[in-house]
Order: C-alpha cells, then structure tokens, then sequence
C-alpha cells in the first residue's frame, strides 16, 4: 500500500493522508535535511513583490442616516441598545476583527518583504572593500524566492552568466553583448546562407509562445525572439532549435526587461511593448543576457533536445518509479487505466512545467530551479578568466566549491525538477483515483491552476524538497 494512504486506510479520511504521513515523519526526515547543505523552505516569506491589498471598507446596514440614536447606528431610538442594534454590533465587530486580521497579514508581508530586501542587499553589494560576492549565501537565500528588484542580477549570478567579481562585471557585461551583437548582425547578413527549416519552424513557433500575456503579442518581441532562438539554433547545430527551447527564453526575458522600468511599472512589464521603452541598444542587451542566460540554462538540460531526446525519456521513466515509491495506490491506478507515463509527462520535462502555470508563478518557481543549477555552471567560465595573479585564489575557489558540492550531494535542476513533478502529480492523487483513463490525461493536460498564488507554489517545492530529502540517495527508486 502506498505510504501516502497507509496511515488513512480504513478510516475513512482520505484528506487527512498526507498531513498525518509528513506528521509521522516530522522526527525521521529532519535528519535527513540536516545532511544536506540546502535551505529549509519557507511558506510566505515574502520573496516577491507583493501588492498590499486595499483596506477593507466596514459597511453598517444601521448607520445610513434615518436612525435617531446617532450615526454609529448602534443605539434604537430610545437611546438604549435594541436587538437589532446588538446583532448589528456583532456584524461590526466581526467585519472589523477580519479588517484586523488583513491589516496584520498585510504589515507581515511587507515586513518579510523588506527583511528579504535587506538581506538581497547586504549580499549583492558587499562593504568593507570586498569584490567577491558569496554565491553559496545567494543560493541559500534565494531557493525561497526573490524580490522583483533584485530578481535580475540574482538569476545572472545563479545561473553563471555574472561573474562574481564585482569589479570585473561592467566589463564581461560589455564583452558578452558585443559579441551576440556581432554574431546575430553576422547571421542575418548576405555573408550568412540562412537555415531555412530551423527558421521556418521558428516563425511557426513564436506566435504562439505565451498567447494570453500581451507582452509577447508586440512585432518587437516576435523579432527579439527570433534572432535569439536563431542564433542559439546556429551556435548548437548538434541539437539545433526543438520546439519547447521558445518557452523556456521567456521567462528571462520577461525578468530582464524588468530592470528597466521604474519599480512603480515592473508589474506592467507583462503587458508594455519594449520598443516603447527601450532604445535599440538596450533592447539588444536584454537579447543577450537572455541568450547567454538560456545557453546556461541548456547546458543542464542538453540531453533533452538532441536527437531522441534521451534526457526527457530518462526524467520520465525516473518521474514513473518516483511515484510508485511514494503513492503506489495512485501508480497502480494508472497501469489499470493503461495510462502512461509518456502520455502527460513529456511536456512537463520539455518545458520544465511552464505551460502548467501562469508566468507569475513561472517566474516564482524558477527562483528555487535556477538556485538548483550545479555549482560548476555557477561558478561561470567568466570567474575563472582572472589574471595569472589570481590563479591560486581561484584554484581554492573552484576545489572548495567542487567540495562543497560533493559534501552536501548537491542535485542538479534536472534532477529536482522530477520530484517538483512527482509532487504536482501526487497533488491530485484523490481526483486522480476516481478517474478513468480519458479523464486522467484530460485533467493532467490542463490542470486546475490558473488561480494558484506563490503560497501554492511555495508548498509543491517544499514537498518537491521532502520528497528529495527521503528519496535522493535511495537509488532503488530509480531502476
């Protein structure tokens, strides 16, 4: 029996499985987190821009005016309280006790937000003369998530595009979008002969990346994408452009135009058009971060797109016996329906679970991925191009860091993206069960997501964590 019902069974109380299993474990499993050189997640902490909510409005059905005992409308018109007058004092009361709650809720929020801020400050730009700054800090911090504000340099740094020499950045900055500049005025001049497959299948592909955001409507946008995705295509010809690669530049795209809009504006970025805001010099600087930003984030995921796509088959067989570890009911429901593994789980692998969210909670959710890139893609070739002056000073960073890795058995983006599957797809274990196969592919194609907040992500990560925490060196699970 699955150890997600086990506890549950015969009782009655399927809702409750999960809860009373993470319960049993609190004392086992939190051992096993303290081996691991990872941050404990945290729900609601603030890591994202947050708009408080507007203050609520107490309405009085007894304060409109035609009442004689004044205009608190608490009293009758005999000047004592009335019934009615009492019940209405209990409406009151309860309504301002919620306008409390939210008014506390909404100072907490903010507070974590600053606190977040504060720390995001402290580590991006280091007092006392020091150039370097402490990724492993950033990593940890930013696996719970991170302000809008700093959201743009962090992922740099995290995925190894920035190095993390203060003083050297301006000019790898500098160097890195000269050269996309010259690659893609190279490639779209008479000199280049243009791959027409690979760039029909692009001008395919484009209009229809994120058709429900307006931002990537705008003709500019279709143009930044195309020579983005066209270059890459040119640069890897042993893969070349696989469908899905359009999905997975956007998210840095959408982050990148961020930091040149006013903070007042950032959250209107999803629907500005950049050519409205952008000189064709910046707009060619935010095409190359996204580019050398997306060559990163491939380098963790190659074996996804060459031919066969042997990468995606492996997350998937790993997704299947990661289930029937930790819900076996749900499993075995799924070979009794005849439902497959490949049939749903392909596209979650592909596009990293990207069209099963709205592109906030994308941009959430790959604070954690991108915190989850190997230290070595991290580190960045950028940080090991310091004069021969530095060499031993970067030869104990690199050994301290493969170090650091080795001790706390680090995994890669990939690998934690398989669990952030199996939890989503544990997530609807009771829906699931009651299924037939048609229904089940039905829903896992389009799941109930639309309205998720952060909190909502916030939790599949954690369990997405727990589940690496008891699973990851238990190799069995994955023959």
């Amino acid at each position: 029996m699955s150890p997600l019902r086990a506890e549950s069974h015969g009782h009655g109380h399927a809702h409750h499985k999960k809860d009373k299993y993470f319960k049993d474990l609190d004392e086992d499993w939190s051992a096993v987190i303290d081996d691991y050189n990872m941050p404990i997640p945290m729900i609601s902490n603030g890591g994202v821009e947050t708009s408080l909510r507007p203050a609520a409005v107490i309405h009085d059905e007894y304060s409109n005016g035609s009442h004689t005992g004044g205009s608190s409308g608490l009293v009758g018109f005999s000047g004592k309280p009335s019934m009615e007058s009492s019940r209405g004092r209990n409406v009151s009361d309860e309504k301002k006790l919620q306008y409390e709650i939210e008014i506390e809720k909404d100072a907490q929020e903010l507070n974590s937000l600053l606190v977040r801020i504060d720390k995001f400050d402290h580590l991006l730009k280091p007092k006392d003369s020091v150039s370097q700054v402490n990724l492993q800090e950033i990593r940890k911090l930013a696996w719970n998530g991170i302000p809008m504000v700093h959201r743009p340099v962090v992922w740099k740094l995290l995925i190894g595009y920035l190095p993390s020499n203060l003083k050297r950045r301006e000019q790898v900055l500098r160097r890195k979008r000269l050269e996309y500049k010259q690659g893609v005025d190279h490639i779209f001049s008479g000199n280049h002969e243009k791959d027409v497959t690979t760039w029909h299948q692009i001008e395919i592909d484009i209009p229809r990346t994120n058709p429900r955001i307006p931002l990537y409507q705008f003709q500019s946008v279709h143009d930044s994408l195309k020579r983005i995705l066209y270059f890459w295509a040119i640069r890897h010809p042993a893969s070349g452009y696989v469908q899905g690669i359009n999905d997975l530049v956007t998210p840095f795209f959408q982050v990148f135009l961020s930091e040149y809009l006013p903070p007042a504006e950032k959250d209107d970025v999803c629907t500005l058009d950049p050519s409205q805001y952008l000189s064709p010099e910046q707009l060619s600087d935010v095409e190359a971060d996204c580019f050398w930003c997306l060559s990163k984030l491939l380098e963790q995921i190659t074996d996804y797109f060459i031919h066969g796509q042997p990468g995606i088959l492996k997350q998937v067989k790993h997704l299947s016996q990661l289930v029937k570890r930790i819900d076996l009911d749900l499993y075995n429901h799924f070979e009794q329906e005849h439902v497959e593994f490949l049939q749903f789980s392909v596209r979650w692998m592909n596009c990293l679970l990207m069209r099963e969210f709205q592109m906030p909670m994308v941009i959430r959710m790959w604070d954690t991925y991108l915190s989850e890139t190997s230290l070595e893609t991290s580190i960045g070739s950028e940080d090991l191009m310091a004069d021969s002056s530095n060499s031993l000073d970067r030869k104990s960073r690199v050994s301290t860091s493969a170090a650091t890795a080795s001790d706390s058995r680090q995994t890669t983006l990939s690998e934690f993206h398989v669990f952030v599957c199996a939890a989503f797809l544990v997530k609807w274990s009771d829906e699931l069960m009651k299924m037939d196969f048609q229904g089940i592919i039905t829903f896992l194609q389009n799941p109930p997501t639309k309205d998720w907040k952060e909190s909502d992500i916030e939790m599949l990560l954690s369990e997405a964590y727990i589940w690496q925490s008891l699973y990851k060196d238990a190799t069995s699970h994955w023959r």
